[in-house]
């Protein structure tokens, strides 16, 4: 094993290049010690317990030279989109080069091209395409990497819908919901990838978009009751209890009907568990009745006996559905 002298301070640990650590006066013989990656030609970083994904790209994006932007599969976990699936070290980075630019290739990317202009930013210290054109490249074949068989994947129609729904929403910042776009700004995003595979669904998706919703599973949820033959139910239903101003996560304001959504979290979180006890009771104490639901409820068989369910609930209070 190769001696470990530290890294001067000059250099950035998770990525830097190999002109840069010879400038610094690393030797060569330093860089081939264990603690240190070799990321791409030229491009070092020191090796951390738990590799992930930032460090990749920014070691990638050392080699991208102003050409090209993080894209797709990758530009969305970095915007901390929701998905459907969890990220994995061996996943592909997405790289996409701007116009009259060769796509990047190198062994564990995937490589895009594209002959339009690039709505790009800067976000984490890296190159990457904004978060409208990012929802709309989810929407094409193999933007999410490929299945078992080698097919080609992208988001289904309720995920686009899903993903929209966090654009709009936002992730939380000191407490607010700050949105990273509008939803001009997805159809302008939409204009500018016309004709290209993928482009129908994520046309379909935007008219079936709600803010403010907090999870996807609420988003799933209110698409399949829709689809089931219910009413569309409100987002985030405001409810006057008598502890303040309380939102539900779905609901029927003139039936006084709220369904909530109940993810895993809120059984094993204990301090979740108890204010979720808390909400229902100042929920049903200002008169509405609250269905709860889970993931069972989202496959086929248990959504179906849910939507009854809340049909027989709206019928009751003389609603309809």
């Amino acid at each position: 094993m190769l001696r470990r002298n530290p890294l001067p301070d000059s250099l950035t640990p998770h990525a830097f290049r190999f002109d840069d650590a010879v400038g610094a006066g690393i030797a060569r013989s330093r860089l081939r010690a264990d603690d240190i990656v070799h990321a791409h030609h030229g491009v070092y970083g020191q090796r951390t317990d738990a590799e992930n994904l930032l460090d990749r790209c920014l070691r990638l994006a050392l080699v991208f030279d102003g050409s090209c932007a993080f894209s797709h599969l990758t530009a969305a976990r970095l915007w901390g989109i929701p998905l459907p699936f969890r990220w994995t070290p061996e996943e592909p980075l997405h790289a996409i080069a701007d116009a009259g630019a060769a796509p990047v290739r190198r062994p564990g990317v995937i490589g895009w091209e594209t002959g339009d202009e690039l709505g790009r930013t800067v976000h984490l210290g890296v190159p990457i395409m904004q978060p409208a054109e990012v929802w709309c490249q989810l929407a094409m074949p193999g933007a999410t990497g490929t299945d078992e068989s080698g097919r080609r994947r992208s988001l289904s129609s309720a995920w686009l819908v899903a993903v929209g729904d966090y654009l709009l929403t936002g992730p939380k910042v000191d407490g607010i919901r700050v949105p990273l776009c509008t939803r001009e700004h997805l159809i302008a995003a939409l204009a500018r990838h016309k004709g290209k595979r993928g482009v129908r669904n994520a046309r379909a998706a935007i008219d079936r978009m709600r803010a403010p919703v907090h999870s996807p599973r609420e988003t799933l949820l209110r698409l399949a009751l829709v689809d089931h033959g219910l009413p569309e139910p409100e987002v985030q239903l405001e409810v006057l209890t008598a502890d303040g101003i309380r939102h539900g996560d779905l609901g029927y304001r003139k039936a006084r009907l709220l369904i909530e959504y109940q993810g895993d979290h809120h059984r094993t979180d204990r301090a979740q568990w108890l204010e979720d006890l808390t909400r229902t009771q100042l929920f049903e104490d200002a008169g509405y009745r609250v269905i709860l639901a889970g993931a069972a409820d989202l496959e086929p068989s248990g959504i179906r006996s849910l939507a009854e369910r809340i049909r027989r609930a709206l019928r009751a209070r003389d609603f309809g559905g």
